[in-house]
């Protein structure tokens, strides 16, 4: 078995998503659910997640991912439709031992949901 199943408390803890589209915005309904503290990355937002940022629901920075955007982070989820910097999140977590989940590639993620 590669996998080990956990729960995670989620509240309070500072998550970074990467991508502004409607995979992006699932990752940060659920995560927000959870009582997380969460920061979208992407030059491009739905209607949702400017809404969310507008209430002060989410920290939204409009404009491409850095790896500096991890530092701090609890928790990361790639949700671009960028194969390549999928790549690079996943190793930029992985570099600073981040829990990294990158939508829909388990072969890119240290944890899938």
């Amino acid at each position: 078995m590669r996998y080990y199943p956990v729960s995670l408390d989620m509240q309070n803890r500072k998550c970074l998503v990467v991508g502004g589209g409607s995979v992006g915005a699932r990752k940060v309904m659920t995560l927000l659910e959870c009582g997380a503290i969460v920061t979208v990355v992407s030059p491009d937002v739905t209607g949702k997640l400017l809404d969310l940022a507008e209430k002060k629901m989410i920290e939204l920075k409009k404009r491409p991912y850095e790896p500096s955007d991890i530092d701090g982070i609890f928790l990361v989820i790639g949700a671009t439709d960028n194969e390549e910097l999928n790549w690079q999140i996943n190793k930029d977590a992985e570099r600073q031992n981040k829990l990294c989940n990158i939508a829909d590639r388990p072969e890119a993620c240290n944890f899938i949901l």
